[in-house]
């Protein structure tokens, strides 16, 4: 007995949304941070990480970090201050995030400080 039309086409359905990023909470804050270009702070065992979020599937993201040499004056800069570090880390070994979800100038900072002191 061969399948109709309509059992092709919900088997289909059915394969794609397997293969589907899975959509945890981690999974769309990643997005948020891919979309916006926001840098991410990322807790594993045994080590931290920082970085733009550059590449999202449902196993790994792929962050860049940009580092600047340090312990230099501007006029003893290496040749290549600039270093480029693109991370591969698996999803599943990511125990936290951190990103910045607002800034503030220091006017705005201090009117928010003094609201919350009014309200208490």
């Amino acid at each position: 007995m061969q399948d109709t039309p309509r059992q092709l086409i919900q088997r289909e359905s059915e394969s794609r949304a397997c293969k589907a990023p899975k959509q945890t909470r981690l999974y769309k804050r990643l997005e948020e941070a891919l979309h916006s270009g926001s840098e991410v702070w990322f807790r594993m065992p045994g080590t931290r990480l920082v970085g733009i979020p550059i590449y999202l599937d449902s196993d790994y993201v792929e962050v860049v970090d940009v580092d600047v040499a340090e312990g230099y004056e501007d006029d003893e800069l290496p040749d290549d201050p600039y270093q480029r570090t693109v991370w591969l880390i698996r999803l599943a070994e990511i125990s936290a995030i951190s990103y910045a979800t607002d800034r503030w100038s220091k006017d705005r900072f201090e009117r928010l400080l003094d609201q919350s002191d009014s309200e208490q």
